[in-house]
């Protein structure tokens, strides 16, 4: 079948079971002449896909469209293909799908027509395969009903011996005593083929032939006196007929899941072409409301998509009063998949249902799945924001229910009761001895964990516990008092999940008494994870004492970076003098005080110098900034420096010696910044004008002689675009730029040499 015919069969087929969802205007036709053409064409649709499909499985679908059509086209059809022996595939098809439905117990209406059809296909079949086929296919009929054409088929002399034999091999899926004595008289019949496979067929009933014709006769005797059980009760007998119908079952159960998966590709694409989400909504509830177990979990499937995606969507009155419904479906996966929604969507309140099936759930899975719904929707009620209320009493009974999930031998069990427990001790409600009661079942079901089976659970729970220490649990007193001496213990614990969640626990309580204690226990803990989180603690509260372990991994991969963060924070806390010294201390290992990291614990520094006063220690960190800053090419930090620097100065004298050191320090660099240096001169000149022979000028002289500067009209060019208010008032300058003027002119430009614009 082509990809338009096989596309057609399945939209029609989702047709037939989905309600219309829209609607074709056209010219009045009559009801009548229209429903009849649409039938016509989809018998015209399926005869198609019968004779022309490509695989045996759309032959089929096909031939059970075919069958169970109420058209009297589509019969005339099944039995004009089944008396033709050209379409050995189509008729095979047929038979398969006759077959499926006598195991499925399904009714054929008229079925006593396709006696003569099924026979004709039983006569003309030369493949084996087909032809046992054929023969199990019998089976929808009464041996009565198939006795004498079956019998006269094998008498007829004149029939083809392929018929003959087919016959035979019918006989032997008869299960009836008949049938297996037409066998045993078939025995001496004259015609070697009948008789061989005659044998053939009673040795795979079990019967074992004797050679002997005294011997032959003596046991057809005995089988008639033990009458009809001696065939039905004995297993070597049924055997056979046994395995047909495994075989049949199996065929229907493939045929049943092809056809759910092309049944629920044709709802997603009706779903995917739905104009807006009321339509799409409209569409869910129809398909929550089918009779088909399937369809209810593709629709839970689609609702559950669309509350995890980035929308929230919010369901509609009509879905969330048929979820309701659904807790309590006759199908275990409709109930657990509903309740994995329902811990969704929170914000509905399906608190009675969840309790009432929980009192009757027998299956653990959905039990399991029934109570963590229970616990989000209780959570989210307990939440000051919500808008959904729920009695006390349903809090209490969900908190019981948890404790009795603590107590179950299964480890993700114990873990949701333990997350309903934190969950809802968080919230305020309850009484101090009712809030002691699930802490205490808590911690009892942490200490009888055992460490080697279930050593993440351990960690898990007691994680619970440290959540309850934190600041936003209304019950963080009654926990840490009851809790501390466990965290505490819990530190020297040889599994990292265990020590994580205690340090978490301590620092929950006491982040200052946390420290201490994991200074002296955990700094050179053997997790990775452990260390990080004590080097996050140390930044949130350590001081001094913690600068040099934390110093030590700063060049450990992974933790380099988290070391250091936590030392800025150390520092921030502490007194100039401490960055100071610790900013000489790092000088001395580049390979991990980084250009970055010198820049911060620099900037640091000043702010820590500015606020104590310290001008001498405030110019000399601005001046370290200037030169970082300028020799990693960030010219517009090293200009604000600059300025910074100038600024600070109290008189003449000092401005001109920052200037100079300032501008000293760009002509070192290895490619100096004009564009800074005439900044720099231009702030200074619009002060005061060069003294003779001033360092400043000095400076420049230099630059613009050294051999290695190619072409000193870079510089020049930059200097003569500086602009003076009273240019006659800087005679020193005027005259020094002249001077250098001349000396760049009679300099020749070395071949090669690159001049900037």
């Amino acid at each position: 079948m082509n990809a338009r015919r096989c596309g057609k069969l399945l939209l029609l087929l989702a047709i037939w079971r989905i309600p219309c969802l829209w609607a074709q205007e056209a010219a009045p036709v009559p009801v009548q002449e229209t429903a009849q053409s649409e039938v016509d064409k989809q018998v015209r649709i399926y005869r198609s896909s019968l004779l022309e499909g490509k695989d045996e499985q759309t032959r089929r679908d096909a031939a059970t469209l075919l069958l169970f059509s109420e058209s009297r086209e589509a019969r005339k059809e099944i039995l004009d293909i089944l008396r033709d022996p050209n379409h050995p595939a189509a008729r095979a098809a047929i038979c398969r799908a006759l077959t499926v439905a006598r195991d499925n117990k399904q009714t054929i209406t008229g079925k006593e027509e396709l006696v003569e059809p099924l026979m004709s296909v039983l006569s003309t079949e030369n493949d084996p395969e087909r032809a046992e086929l054929a023969a199990q296919t019998l089976l929808i009929f009464t041996y009565e009903t198939v006795q004498r054409r079956i019998e006269t088929l094998i008498s007829d002399v004149n029939a083809p011996d392929v018929a003959r034999l087919n016959a035979i091999r019918a006989l032997k899926y008869q299960p009836d005593d008949r049938a297996v004595f037409r066998l045993m008289n078939l025995l001496d019949n004259p015609h070697p083929g009948l008789a061989a496979e005659s044998r053939q067929a009673l040795g795979l009933l079990g019967i074992k032939v004797p050679d002997d014709p005294n011997a032959l006769r003596a046991l057809n005797d005995a089988l008639q006196r033990r009458g009809p059980e001696a065939f039905l009760n004995n297993p070597a007998i049924m055997r056979n007929w046994l395995i047909s119908r495994e075989n049949r079952i199996r065929e229907l159960t493939t045929s049943l899941a092809s056809w759910e998966q092309r049944y629920m590709v044709a709802l997603g694409r009706l779903y995917d072409v739905q104009p807006d989400e009321r339509t799409r909504s409209d569409f869910l509830a129809q398909q929550l409301s089918s009779a088909e177990p399937a369809v209810k979990l593709w629709a839970l499937g689609k609702l559950e998509e669309l509350r995890k995606g980035t929308g929230k969507a919010k369901l509609s009155e009509q879905v969330e009063s048929l979820l309701l419904g659904l807790v309590s479906h006759r199908d275990k996966r409709v109930r657990l998949k509903t309740a994995n929604l329902l811990a969704l969507v929170w914000e509905l309140n399906s608190t009675t249902q969840l309790l009432e099936q929980l009192r009757v759930e027998e299956d653990s899975d959905v039990r399991h799945g029934l109570f963590v719904a229970l616990g989000n929707v209780c959570y989210y009620a307990s939440l000051p924001t919500s808008g959904v209320k729920i009695p006390d009493d349903v809090r209490r009974r969900t908190l019981e229910l948890a404790v009795r999930f603590l107590e179950l031998p299964d480890a993700e069990k114990v873990r949701s009761g333990a997350d309903v427990v934190w969950r809802l001790l968080e919230q305020d409600g309850l009484s101090p001895e009712e809030i002691d009661k699930y802490l205490t079942a808590l911690a009892n079901r942490y200490a009888r964990v055992n460490p080697v089976a279930n050593h993440g659970l351990r960690g898990e729970l007691l994680g619970a516990m440290a959540r309850l220490c934190a600041e936003r649990s209304k019950c963080r007193v009654q926990a840490a008092k009851m809790y501390r001496s466990v965290f505490d213990q819990a530190l020297g614990d040889e599994l990292e999940p265990v020590r994580l969640a205690a340090l978490e626990g301590l620092t929950n309580i006491d982040k200052a008494t946390a420290m201490a204690r994991a200074r002296a226990a955990l700094v050179n803990d053997s997790s990775a994870a452990v260390r990080a989180k004590l080097a996050d603690l140390a930044g949130e509260v350590g001081g001094q004492e913690d600068l040099d372990w934390l110093s030590k991994r700063l060049a450990t991969e992974g933790e380099g970076e988290a070391a250091w963060q936590a030392m800025l924070k150390v520092f921030r806390r502490s007194t100039a003098d401490v960055v100071g010294k610790w900013a000489t201390n790092l000088e001395a290992d580049p390979g991990t005080f980084t250009a970055e990291r010198r820049a911060a614990l620099l900037t640091v520094l000043e702010q820590k110098a500015q606020a104590e006063n310290k001008g001498d220690l405030v110019r000399e960190s601005r001046t370290k900034l200037f030169g970082l800053y300028l020799a990693g090419g960030d010219l517009a930090k090293a200009t604000e420096y600059g300025n910074l620097l100038w600024d600070a100065t109290r008189n003449a004298q000092e401005k001109r010696a920052t200037t100079a050191s300032l501008i000293g320090m760009c002509l070192e660099a290895p490619d100096p910044p004009v564009d800074l240096v005439g900044s720099l001169l231009e702030r200074h000149l619009a002060a005061q004008d060069l003294e003779p022979d001033s360092l400043i000028a000095g400076a420049i002289s230099g630059y613009l002689k050294k051999a290695e500067t190619a072409d000193p009209n870079v510089m020049l060019a930059k200097l003569r675009q500086i602009k003076l208010k009273d240019p006659e008032a800087r005679k020193v300058w005027r005259k020094q730029l002249m001077e250098w003027e001349t000396f760049a002119k009679a300099r020749k430009p070395v071949e090669g040499d690159k001049v900037s614009n």
